[in-house]
């Protein structure tokens, strides 16, 4: 019943979101055409570029990088919003009328939500290769890429530790949304203003709680205060990783946390406190 569930959800996301992205992609194609017509991205964004090529440019440039922040921003709220509009309106009826669990129901969004999460991340970078990436940028990335996985394994552990933390950050950022949403879905006739407010006031919770956290270790102070000013590099990983390891293990902990208390909190309401009022 989950991959049904998945499956239904990917379709119904996936018809706003595969529009969305594509236009992305055909707007930096014709960018990318724009600036081979006029001779090269660095001809056209050149002091010597004619003035209505440079502010063409330039619009191009600026437009990109709206897109892509707007394209990010609505892909987190759509997915919210999706879950809002199946488990606390009136589609909840339908919805819970199913022969599956909240847990169920919350996986197969989650899943659908971070899988998106990762389409939107390709497109972005995608989209920037298209817009400005030539050949000698390529020439340095690539080896430069090979090179980083070629070494990965003897990376320092406060690398590995950050690599965790990138990695479960998509699946905190949905379950996060998912706690706003039945949260806020307990305020009575204002449940999308409440998820607003919810959403607010844990983010801020949760930096305040970090700062105190590492403040009291006293991590904090010593992160603030690095100077590898004569060390060698061995010595700078190894003071780096000193520092750094300790704080990314409490980070990473606090992840951990509340990645679980965003789950087991709307899985609760959905169960015990469902209103669909």
């Amino acid at each position: 019943m989950l991959g049904k569930l998945f499956k239904h959800e990917w379709k119904a996301i996936s018809k706003l979101l595969l529009v969305l992205h594509g236009f992305i992609l055909i707007f930096a194609i014709l960018s990318r055409i724009f600036f081979e017509a006029s001779g090269g991205f660095d001809v056209a964004t050149s002091a010597g570029a004619g003035t209505a090529v440079s502010v063409i440019a330039g619009l191009l440039i600026f437009f990109l990088m709206l897109i892509l922040f707007c394209a990010a921003v609505f892909t987190s709220i759509y997915i919210g919003y999706r879950f809002y509009k199946n488990v606390f309106t009136e589609q909840g009826y339908l919805t819970h009328t199913l022969p599956v669990t909240p847990a169920q129901i919350i996986v197969s969004k989650g899943l659908t939500g971070l899988l998106w999460t990762v389409i939107d991340f390709i497109v972005l970078v995608v989209a920037m290769l298209i817009m400005f990436a030539n050949g000698d940028f390529m020439s340095v990335l690539l080896p430069a890429l090979g090179r980083f996985f070629h070494y990965l394994s003897a990376l320092p552990a406060f690398c590995w530790i950050f690599l965790i933390m990138l990695l479960l950050s998509p699946f905190l950022t949905i379950l996060h949304l998912y706690f706003c949403v039945a949260v806020g879905s307990l305020v009575p006739n204002h449940k999308i203003l409440g998820a607003i407010g919810v959403y607010i006031i844990s983010y801020v919770a949760i930096q305040i709680f970090s700062a105190v956290v590492l403040a009291l270790t006293g991590i904090g102070f010593g992160v603030a205060n690095i100077d590898t000013t004569g060390m060698t590099g061995a010595e700078t990983m190894y003071y780096l990783g000193s520092l750094l390891t300790p704080m990314f293990l409490i980070i990473l902990l606090c992840e951990i946390i509340a990645t679980f208390v965003c789950f087991f909190v709307t899985k609760y309401i959905m169960t015990k406190k469902l209103n669909l009022e």
